[in-house]
């Protein structure tokens, strides 16, 4: 076997060991899903959201965001989006 074939074959085999590794899926079967009130068309995984502080608490009910740019959105018009 030359130095070359040797290197393919150990490529090879590092390539089918890594690709035999999956990870788990980031949202869960349980997990719980809201719609973004300001970016209604996206969902929103609660417990995710909860742990980034993407969230607002506004007459007694929590709202959940999909990403950190709906937050000063929400505090602009929070009666707007809280109605939809």
């Amino acid at each position: 076997m030359s130095h070359h074939e040797h290197e393919h074959d150990t490529a090879a085999g590092g390539e089918q060991h890594h690709h035999g590794h999956h990870h788990e899926p980031e949202i869960s079967d349980d997990a719980q899903l809201v719609a973004c009130p300001v970016m209604p068309t996206n969902l929103v995984n609660v417990e995710r959201a909860e742990a980034q502080g993407l969230f607002r608490d506004y007459k007694g009910q929590r709202y959940w965001f999909c990403c950190a740019a709906c937050g000063p959105l929400w505090d602009a018009q929070p009666d707007k989006y809280a109605a939809a």
